[in-house]
């Protein structure tokens, strides 16, 4: 019942349009012709006339394209392009929602409108939009409309160009539109459709030129890389990689700081500011960053060997300030090659190697810990012997892999005596990170936590002890015995920033609070874990 309704709405609608025309054709006593399809493109009527055209048989089928197109190439109407809703799109009136024009066609009589209309639409979609003069608004983009109707053709369900021979010469005249002029097209706001509709529609061909776009000049690299990445094919790719890169080399050149340097020393001058050689080095060095930023962001998004190697390759530079060889592995992200040595080893180098500043090693070990369990542990290890920022970095990226029957090698692999440099924040993390373990078989974590209180060794015990930070008092009554416990705990020097302090009541409930050095595993218990204690 609620179909039959539908239909009897639009079909009403066509009757009254139909009427419209068959009143003003009959008060002449004249036939329609071109002239008065073109007319009818600027009058208050015209929609529902032309409307008529396309949709009655007793129109010739020349007159009826006609009609069509003058649709298509109607000027919106309060902003809206009415026209393309009376012929595609659909419209609503105070009976309903009326389908487009050629919905309600026949398929044979629709296929033949369509058909003729293809080549027109390629035509004005083939033109070139005009240039504005500097300084100038950009005039519109008269292939616009023209684009709209043959991606509605198309994108109609179900789709209203059902001749494969006309389906494939309008995807491949659309495919050549959006990424003709890309820049000026993708954030043109006059388009029903936009480019990045239309691309992902299309799928990886409306992205294969997309590379040339990623140039110093492009003020939309963001853009193309983001629908590089998500729909283009392997090749496209490749190419966008190749062409960060060079984009990358080039603003990390004496060639484009020279370039800078000159328009820097123009806005300061138009801005009064009487800049010191050191000042405008540092403007240059910001800017640089601030560039180079985007080519890693981007990076990121595509991916690429060419890539993978340039921000490896940067990443290991000690010439260059921390914050862009950070960026350089961060944009590393989810591109390390398990299989390649050169990757992997890569990476490593950069955690193991002292001299790298601890924020750099940090991000390279966060893109460590994305390879495989087996391949990372043994490398993971290897590290415990650095310094002891180092082997927390380490310590919770193992934790994070491995399961509690893996625990006590972890917690045999911690320092072993107070000779070896260990932070007060190492237990408590190891600790807590244990503790969340699942463990759906076999011992649970706090039972074996607990059977290293009395381990030998002082990071075992230590973290075994740590587990209890922030936990319930009624549940802590296993660390009573270490209260009093004499193992001592690493000796550090202030540039270790070991932390072996912690804050105490200076009396039982009293608020003002003292900071104690912990030398022993007793007062490590008696003034930073207890005191936790809930």
């Amino acid at each position: 019942m609620r179909e039959g309704l539908v239909a009897a709405r639009w079909t009403g609608a066509v009757a009254i349009a139909a009427a419209v025309v068959a009143v003003g054709v009959g008060g002449t006593g004249c036939a329609v012709s071109d002239s008065d399809v073109h007319r009818w493109e600027t009058t208050a009527a015209g929609p529902e006339k032309l409307y008529a055209i396309v949709t009655h048989d007793k129109y010739s089928f020349p007159l009826r394209t006609e009609a069509a197109l003058s649709l298509i190439r109607m000027s919106p109407r309060n902003g809206k392009r009415v026209g393309l809703e009376f012929l595609i799109t659909g419209f609503d009136t105070p009976s309903g929602r009326v389908q487009g024009a050629l919905s309600v066609l026949g398929e044979d009589a629709r296929r033949r409108i369509v058909s003729a209309l293809a080549p027109a639409l390629i035509q004005a979609m083939a033109i070139t939009p005009p240039r504005a003069p500097e300084g100038t608004a950009v005039p519109p983009d008269p292939s616009v409309p023209y684009k709209d109707a043959a991606f509605g053709l198309l994108s109609h369900e179900p789709p209203l160009a059902g001749d494969e021979k006309t389906k494939s010469d309008l995807m491949a005249a659309l495919t050549q539109w959006v990424q003709a002029d890309f820049e000026a097209r993708i954030d043109n706001g006059a388009q029903q459709f936009g480019v990045e509709q239309i691309m992902r529609f299309i799928g990886a061909p409306s992205v294969k030129h997309l590379p040339t776009v990623l140039t110093e000049g492009s003020t939309k690299i963001d853009r193309a890389c983001s629908l590089i990445a998500d729909i283009g094919d392997d090749d496209t790719k490749k190419r966008a990689s190749d062409a960060l890169v060079a984009l990358g080399r080039g603003i990390d050149s004496p060639t484009w700081v020279n370039k800078q340097r000159a328009l820097v020393l123009e806005a300061n001058e138009k801005q009064k500011f009487k800049a010191t050689d050191k000042q405008v080095q540092d403007q240059l060095e910001a800017y640089q960053e601030q560039e180079l930023e985007r080519v890693f962001a981007n990076i990121k998004r595509v991916g690429g060997r060419p890539a993978v190697e340039f921000c490896l390759a940067y990443a290991h530079d000690k010439s260059k300030s921390e914050k862009i060889r950070k960026d350089a592995l961060a944009a590393l992200e989810n591109r390390i090659d398990k299989n390649s040595a050169s990757d992997v080893n890569g990476i490593y180098e950069i955690v193991s190697d002292d001299s790298n500043p601890d924020a750099v090693r940090g991000v390279a070990m966060a893109r460590l810990g994305e390879l495989p369990k087996d391949m990372i542990l043994p490398k993971l290890y290897a590290l415990f012997d650095k310094k002891w920022q180092v082997r927390l970095d380490a310590g919770r990226l193992i934790l994070k892999t491995v399961t509690t029957k893996d625990v006590p090698e972890f917690l045999r692999r911690l320092p072993a005596n107070d000779k070896t440099k260990m932070g007060l924040s190492e237990p408590i993390t190891y600790g807590t990170l244990i503790l969340a373990m699942d463990a759906p078989s076999g011992q649970k974590p706090r039972e074996l936590l607990n059977s290293f209180l009395a381990s030998p060794d002082v990071g075992a015990k230590l973290t075994a002890a740590g587990s209890y930070y922030g936990a319930k008092k009624a549940e802590a009554a296993a660390l009573k015995g270490l209260s009093d416990d004499k193992t001592p705990v690493s000796k550090c020097e202030p540039a270790d920033q070991c932390g072996w302090q912690c804050d105490v009541p200076k009396s039982p409930g009293s608020a003002e609070k003292e900071t104690k050095t912990v030398a022993t595993v007793g007062e490590f218990v008696r003034w930073c874990i207890e005191p936790s204690l809930e």
